[in-house]
């Protein structure tokens, strides 16, 4: 073994070993590295993570904060239950009747599949979303080190430097509630593949394992995917510009090649493909500032994160790398022949450092700050950039690139006080990170915690029904999608079906009908949820068109048959309030007491008015007894430059139609209703709603305020 530098007590005892040759052999070197890092990976997991959950148990509550973890779980709850079919990752009774892949609620489509595999031999076994955690945990540090004997480093102490840092990524262990993207031990795996299949000599093995990697990691994550993609496609290239020879460089070639044609056809045969963006690129991405700066240090605990948020979604470019890697990061820059050893990089390295720059630059966008200071602002995409809408999390690659990077410069650069430098970083990369880690262990420890009350209660209401049915579905309105969650929850641990999923991404099968939120006939099976603003409104609808039965709780209103008993616990819905006559209604923020008028199709108010967020948008009115001609005006404009023709219609005939220009104005109508009727259900028909910026709404019409007039 390589001694760790003079003047040094542990140094003078390599000496001594030396004169003696009693020196360790590789393959010893090697298995007590690793053997280390998987026990200290291991020993990190079961510290993390209680037993029941990694063999399977549920959750017995729905935790505020973390829906994405719910709707992984609910992905495979609803998939390990049903039996085998085509599509194979098709939930049959999520989002019914188009179903639900279970990539599109991150599911980790590799481990549900081996899962289900298992599952008749471990038929309690209802999640592996925990499971796969801990794997996390336990395989992180034992990639590392794989990465940093790949890049040439193979001492001991380097070795366990690179597993502490690993393991105590902030980027890493902050990344908990989105189960999927922990799996960052790939990153470091695809790394050190990279390197071994760039050395000189190297036969095709490893580019080929890299390959085969990044083809899988497809079924992990497709972020995952592109980043380990991007280290794939470093490999012919650092051999092209680096050996100038093409039958050194063919074989990377082809595998490179071979691994995006199988990406595009697994894409395609599992239904990866065709799913859109809910918009978000410029807007999810990463400040140039965050990798140093220390948010959610325990170190710093009165660092402010707002200077690192200067879009408002920057948290998920969230890239700080400790202060343990800082220093050793510091210490290889103060050196010269730490310099040198950078200098050296596009030379050895040229393919690695293109993949880390156009990585940079995807995670930095096309809206780049440095803390609150706009570096570079531009309207310009990347090919595919609106896919990866948060692309702040691209950056990861890099920063392991760096700390692998620090460590052997390190090494180098300072070979007398080396090992100094990485005991220090050590115990502040342990430190650094120890809130981050203790929320996480609390945070997996809350979801052993006894159902509460609430929750009980609610699965007794939803108990004797196996089909739900949740209205406005989340692909009208997502507004209320992490209260909705807990329904979702309930219905997946009862195998219920349900009319609706949150999801990554939504697909042309799942998208939103007007139709299908109309009220229809209910079997003895159904029970239907209605969030909202305007749900009394939807119970008045399904009492008197369907002869259902509604009662409140909480936030929602519950409905069932007539002819169905009505579930315990439920109170009788209040009746929709009365419309003001002749006020003016300003729809802004605060301002704005009358939500109920809103039905559907509107975002969510701002300062100055609402805007329209579909090609349809409804007002409802509930108007005083007495009142059956009436005038409205409605005061709006549309979006900028483009004018939008609007039909009007008034429960669901057509009453006029508006040309609405960029300017604010008033647009009237006069309507009618019969003499049993009160409610007014107004449908705004907007010809050409479009996308403003980077604003992912589809918008139309801006709406100021209303007002309804009393005609004789």
């Amino acid at each position: 073994m390589t001694p760790l530098g003079p003047g040094i007590t542990l140094q003078r005892e390599y000496r001594h070993l030396s004169e003696k040759r009693l020196t360790l052999k590789p393959s010893t070197n090697r298995f007590i590295v690793y053997t280390l890092s998987l026990v200290f990976g291991l020993f990190q997991a079961l510290q993390c993570f209680p037993f029941a959950l990694i063999g399977g148990k549920l959750p017995s509550n729905v935790q505020t904060g973390r829906e994405d973890f719910i709707q992984h779980i609910i992905g495979q709850i609803y998939f390990l239950r049903q039996g085998w079919h085509w599509p194979l990752l098709l939930d049959q009774k999520l989002d019914v009747p188009s179903g639900t892949n279970i990539a599109l609620t991150d599911s980790i489509p590799l481990e549900a599949l081996l899962l289900k595999i298992a599952h008749p031999v471990f038929p309690n076994m209802l999640q592996g979303i925990v499971l796969y955690l801990a794997l996390c945990w336990t395989l992180q540090p034992v990639c590392a080190v794989f990465a940093l004997r790949s890049l040439g480093e193979k001492r001991l102490l380097p070795a366990l430097a690179a597993a502490v840092f690993a393991a105590f990524f902030p980027a890493f262990i902050f990344r908990i509630g989105h189960a999927a993207l922990c799996g960052q031990w790939i990153l470091l795996l695809a790394i050190g593949l990279y390197f071994r299949a760039t050395r000189p000599g190297a036969g095709s093995g490893p580019v080929w394992l890299l390959a085969l990697l990044n083809s899988l990691t497809l079924l992990v994550h497709p972020y995952l995917m592109v980043m380990t993609g991007a280290i794939l496609g470093a490999a012919p290239l650092t051999l092209v510009l680096r050996d100038r020879n093409w039958k050194i460089c063919a074989p990377a070639i082809i595998a490179t090649a071979t691994s995006g044609v199988s990406i595009v056809v697994l894409g395609s045969v599992l239904g990866y493909w065709g799913g859109a963006s809910g918009g978000g690129y410029g807007f999810y991405s990463m400040n140039l500032a965050s990798p140093f700066w220390p948010v959610h240090s325990t170190l710093f605990p009165s660092v402010s994160p707002s200077l690192v948020e200067a879009t408002g979604g920057q948290y998920e470019g969230y890239q700080y790398l400790g202060a343990g890697v800082l220093l050793v990061l510091g210490m290889l820059l103060l050196s010269r022949p730490g310099i040198r050893l950078l200098k050296q990089l596009p030379k050895q390295h040229a393919g690695l450092l293109l993949a880390c720059l156009a990585l940079t630059l995807i995670a930095a966008s096309n809206r780049i700050y440095f803390l609150h200071v706009p570096v570079l602002l531009t309207h310009f995409r990347v090919p595919g950039a609106e896919q990866m809408r948060s692309s702040g999390r691209m950056f990861w690659p890099v920063a392991y690139l760096m700390m692998l990077g620090g460590i052997y410069g390190l090494c180098r650069a300072w070979p007398r006080v080396w090992p100094l430098v990485l005991l220090a970083g050590i115990a502040l990369q342990w430190q650094d990170t120890r809130d981050i880690r203790s929320s996480d262990h609390q945070t997996e420890l809350d979801l052993l915690a006894p159902p509460s009350i609430e929750s009980k209660q609610l699965f007794s209401l939803m108990q004797p029904f196996d089909k739900i049915e949740i209205h406005p579905r989340l692909e009208c309105d997502g507004v209320d999608s992490p209260y909705i969650m807990r329904f979702l929850y309930i219905a997946a641990l009862k195998n219920a079906s349900v009319n609706t999923m949150y999801t990554a991404r939504k697909t042309s099968a799942s998208a939103c009908q007007p139709s299908a939120e109309q009220p229809h006939p209910l079997d003895q099976q159904t029970l239907v949820i209605l969030t909202g603003t305007s749900q009394r409104l939807h119970a008045l609808r399904w009492n008197s068109m369907q002869h259902a039965q509604c009662g409140v709780r909480d936030k929602a209103t519950f409905c069932v048959a007539a002819d169905v008993p009505l579930p315990a616990g439920l109170a009788s819905p209040p009746p929709p309030p009365v419309l003001p006559i002749d006020q003016e209604i300003v729809t802004a923020g605060r301002q704005f007491k009358h939500d109920e008028i809103l039905e559907s199709g509107w975002s969510n108010p701002e300062d100055w008015g609402v805007w329209s967020e579909a090609p349809e948008a409804s007002l409802y009115f509930n108007l005083p007894v007495g009142i059956h001609k009436a005038g409205l005006v409605l005061r709006m404009h549309s979006t900028p430059s483009t004018p939008q023709h609007v039909r009007v219609l008034l429960n669901g005939t057509q009453i006029t139609e508006w040309d609405v220009k960029p300017e604010d104005a008033d647009y009237q109508a006069t309507f009618s209703l019969p003499p049993d009727m009160q409610a007014a259900s107004l449908k705004l028909q907007i010809s050409n709603p479009v996308r403003i910026g980077q604003d992912p709404r589809l918008l139309g019409l801006a709406l100021l305020s209303l007002k309804i007039t009393k005609m004789d």
